[in-house]
């Protein structure tokens, strides 16, 4: 059958509808744990030193990503390590719904991105049975499209409400929104894998460490290191702004809930239109074109904080922070799929531990320092991570590209 312009299977064209609605019933537990979350805890009272460990807490689970992807892979059935995980985190966010204590706002973001870290690895390899490979770049932006339409107006919505009532409300009804999402989620509907994986993409026998065989990826495959190099510097840029943003916000600027939701209105409407940019891109182009601009993105936000710290600035900055994020959901997803197919959820576990690493480091860095250190100063730090980060992937690129035309 043809739909959008694509030609695909009854069961693919299932899956995209189920995806699409479960990610519309997800919007709202999106929103307000990754967009008002920490606003609704340093409002409760959290230190910067809490402040740090909530913009740290989405790393901290990512550190073992890599085991979790070992077991994945010998399991060759993702689905439950992407259900059972989700469906448990998202109960959790009744916690600080009962008990506004920034404490429990800390223990509940740190046990539901532990329980993300099993599902993230697990995720990829699930999206690459869902959707054939021609086609999963732009069902991946379209059904993110979906998405971020709905975003927006909830972005508004949950800063008035939270205005009105407080933050208890919106929490439930996130937790709620979450498990039906989820539930939606668990009836797509898989090929049965007939294959089995060849011995060269298990483990070695006798290797228990599975770091070990990630790092003779690496040593093996130039790109996928300069990938890694690339992302590690901008994603910890990234990181380590991260926390300072919502203190400028809320502490600096002293912005309502209302105005940090306009500037989220900013960050979902960038959102929307780079998913169904970047899908169209992703599924014509080389990848790396879609992710050097990307990369670049999460360069731009800190200078623009760092340097004119406006209301302004941060509605600007709200909007290329969607730019970045967009690409970087789709476009390293779909970089990993092409780079190692069949050992999706190896790379990306890799990806992912080593964003554990700088995500934990950058926001408890920043956040320690910024009772003594200028928060533009900081700022301007970041973003020169940002940059380097940017020319490490273009010059890699640029590089590998007059080797092959040399040869």
């Amino acid at each position: 059958m043809l739909k959008f312009g694509m030609p695909m299977t009854a069961n693919v064209w299932r899956n995209a509808r189920i995806d699409v609605g479960a990610s519309c019933l997800f919007s709202l537990f999106n929103v307000v744990l990754n967009q008002f979350y920490v606003a609704f805890a340093i409002q409760q009272g959290a230190s910067n030193f809490q402040v740090g460990l909530l913009s740290a807490a989405p790393a901290v689970g990512l550190l073992f990503s890599p085991f979790w992807a070992t077991w994945i892979e010998k399991a060759n059935n993702p689905r439950p390590f992407v259900i059972i995980p989700n469906a448990i985190g998202r109960l959790l966010l009744l916690l600080p719904a009962f008990f506004a204590n920034p404490s429990v706002y800390v223990a509940a973001a740190l046990a539901f991105q532990l329980l993300m870290g099993i599902q993230a690895p697990a995720y990829a390899a699930l999206i690459s049975r869902m959707y054939p490979a021609d086609l999963r770049g732009r069902l991946m932006g379209y059904v993110r499209m979906a998405m971020g339409i709905i975003m927006i107006p909830l972005a508004y919505f949950v800063g008035s409400w939270s205005d009105a009532f407080g933050p208890s409300g919106p929490l439930i009804a996130a937790s709620l929104a979450g498990m039906l999402s989820i539930g939606l989620f668990n009836t797509l509907k898989l090929p049965k894998q007939t294959v089995e994986l060849k011995p060269a993409v298990l483990l070695k026998k006798g290797s228990r460490f599975p770091l070990q065989e990630q790092w003779r990826l690496i040593k093996e495959n130039r790109t996928l290191a300069v990938f890694l190099a690339a992302t590690t510097f901008a994603g910890f840029g990234n990181m380590l702004a991260n926390p300072l943003y919502q203190i400028i916000q809320v502490d600096v600027l002293e912005l309502s809930n209302v105005q940090i939701g306009y500037a989220r209105v900013a960050y979902f409407t960038a959102l929307l239109i780079t998913f169904w940019i970047a899908g169209w891109m992703i599924d014509r182009i080389h990848i790396k074109y879609t992710l050097l601009c990307g990369i670049a993105a999460y360069a731009v936000v800190p200078m623009l904080y760092g340097i004119w710290g406006s209301y302004v600035a941060v509605i600007t900055g709200n909007a290329i922070q969607g730019i970045g994020e967009a690409i970087w959901d789709i476009g390293i997803l779909a970089f990993v799929f092409r780079l190692a197919p069949g050992r999706e959820a190896m790379v990306f576990g890799l990806h992912l531990m080593l964003f554990g690493f700088r995500g934990t480091l950058g926001p408890l860095l920043s956040a320690s320092l910024s009772t003594s250190v200028s928060l533009s100063v900081l700022l301007i730090i970041a973003s020169i991570c940002g940059w380097i980060g940017t020319f490490l992937f273009l010059s890699g690129n640029w590089k590998r590209r007059r080797l092959i035309r040399q040869s």
